[in-house]
């Protein structure tokens, strides 16, 4: 509830409220899907998380308090929760947080997220979560466990090797349209890439001529190798 922030026990801080949420619901997360016992097998370099990126508050003086703040961020998963049990799982945390509004932490004497007074026209704060995609969608996107015995996976060691002297597989918590589908069609799915990962989303992200040259190599054998099979 916007006022101003010399009376703040007359107002809802939209700013705190929206932070100490945050902290509830990623605790909840990290508490229902914790590291999982398969991950170390895959190499996954990070367990699931989930955390914010983004933060946005109504905009207007510093002596008010914001009546909306908005907090985005991602989940990113391994394969073995499934992604849309996590979507219906933290949507409860919300609305358990909404239904007990009064037991979230409030920061100092004057912060609270209820109000009274017949003059007050929001009476409690709420919080809302927006996904951005559907379950549907979700499920389109949803990440893969590789089958570390296939032939397929094989073969992309052996020829890396080949070029590039070793291969070091390992997994993180990103994925692909359609992949978990067509794995379930009996696809034998590996994902790889040949860029380099220090330089993935920097403000001047590039790759190597030579790395493009030695993945070309790496193609033509995995062929070669599953040819002569």
């Amino acid at each position: 509830r916007l006022f101003h922030s010399g009376l703040p026990h007359r107002g809802i801080n939209s700013f705190e409220l929206a932070s100490e949420a945050l902290k509830i619901v990623q605790d909840k997360f990290y508490k229902d899907f914790p590291p999982h016992e398969e991950e170390l097998k895959y190499g996954f370099a990070t367990p699931s998380t989930m955390k914010p990126t983004q933060v946005e508050c109504a905009k207007g003086a510093l002596n008010q308090l914001p009546p909306w703040t908005t907090i985005s961020g991602d989940i990113r998963l391994t394969p073995f929760y499934d992604p849309v049990v996590v979507m219906q799982t933290v949507n409860e945390y919300v609305e358990d947080i909404n239904e007990n509004i009064e037991s979230v932490p409030t920061r100092g004497p004057c912060s609270k997220y209820t109000l009274e007074g017949d003059d007050v026209d929001i009476k409690r704060g709420k919080v809302f979560i927006e996904w951005t995609d559907d379950e549907s969608t979700v499920r389109q996107m949803e990440g893969i466990a590789c089958d570390l015995n296939s032939e397929g996976l094989k073969s992309i060691i052996d020829a890396t090797k080949e070029v590039k002297g070793e291969a070091k597989p390992y997994a993180i918590t990103g994925s692909l349209p359609l992949v978990r589908q067509m794995q379930n069609e009996g696809f034998d799915i590996q994902i790889s890439g040949f860029g380099l990962s220090k330089t993935y989303h920097a403000d001047n992200e590039y790759a190597l001529l030579s790395d493009m040259q030695d993945a070309f190599q790496i193609l033509l054998r995995i062929i070669s190798i599953n040819d002569e099979k």
